[in-house]
């Protein structure tokens, strides 16, 4: 098997002074890739940097914000600047309450942080999917946290922005196989396995993924697709309240499901089982 190189490739890195996003910088900087280590800590941002480049790889270090367009496209062109393009980013959907701490109820959740932490994803991704159009190549990962660890509790705040960031990946989609653009997103597993993550981060975001659109979640040693799917249900051109509660186990059955690419096979899925 031939090994997994991003030689001549640029990767720009969001939340990549430590964790996650350090793992990723480390493992495409070890495999030839030039990498932006972006972190709204400074000083992280720019030991990361210097720690790759001890290793003997190519890297630069930035910081500022990301939740307005004119802070990510500041970032986006120092990068473009400092690689000539970029074309792989990897961004961490940044959790904005402490993990130590009583997650807040649904009604108390801070709007403003519920803002900042979808339009960091937004405005980044925004920012460098024009240029990777225009030059007909780019891969992009989105690193969600959609659950806690056991015994932790669910904060409603970030799982609302990343679950608007599915909704950006949804779009793009669509929109990004004809110029070789694959998006795609990782929600990381309560145990935290960074290895694994980062293997398979790794992996979509090299040029032999041509997979977009999913979800895959990390599991210890393993990893799985997570996704949205449609069942045949019911259809009855009698449909009546009381139809519903007799066939709700009809409608709710999950062995006839489809993953549709896009609305017509939804309605495809509902009506073809019953026409034949």
């Amino acid at each position: 098997m031939n090994d997994m190189g991003y030689n001549d490739r640029a990767a720009l890195i969001t939340g990549a002074g430590s964790g996650l996003g350090l793992q990723y910088a480390h493992l495409l900087a070890g495999r030839g890739a030039g990498v932006v280590v972006h972190d709204a800590d400074a000083d992280a941002a720019a030991r990361a940097a210097r720690e790759i480049e001890g290793q003997g790889g190519v890297a630069m270090a930035l910081s500022g914000p990301l939740d307005t367009p004119e802070g990510a496209q500041s970032v986006l062109d120092a990068a473009v600047q400092r690689f000539g393009g970029i074309d792989i980013l990897l961004h961490q959907a940044v959790a904005r309450t402490d993990p130590s701490s009583t997650a807040k109820p649904f009604v108390d959740t801070d709007p403003d942080e519920l803002v900042a932490g979808l339009f960091e994803g937004y405005w980044v991704t925004r920012a460098a999917w024009a240029p990777m159009r225009e030059r007909g190549y780019g891969r992009i990962v989105l690193t969600c946290p959609l659950g806690r660890p056991i015994g932790e509790a669910m904060e409603p705040g970030n799982t609302v922005s990343n679950m608007g960031l599915f909704g950006v990946m949804n779009i793009l989609k669509c929109e990004g196989p004809d110029h070789d653009l694959m998006v795609n997103m990782v929600a990381p597993s309560p145990t935290r396995d960074a290895v694994g993550v980062a293997d398979l981060v790794a992996y979509l975001a090299h040029e032999a993924c041509r997979t977009t659109g999913e979800i895959f979640t990390v599991q210890a040693d393993g990893m799985a697709r997570m996704f949205m799917g449609v069942n045949a249900g019911l259809f009855d051109n009698r449909l009546s309240t009381e139809a519903v509660r007799d066939h709700l186990d009809v409608i709710l059955n999950p062995t006839t499901f489809i993953v549709p690419a896009e609305g017509g096979q939804e309605i495809q899925q509902l009506l073809l089982p019953h026409l034949r």
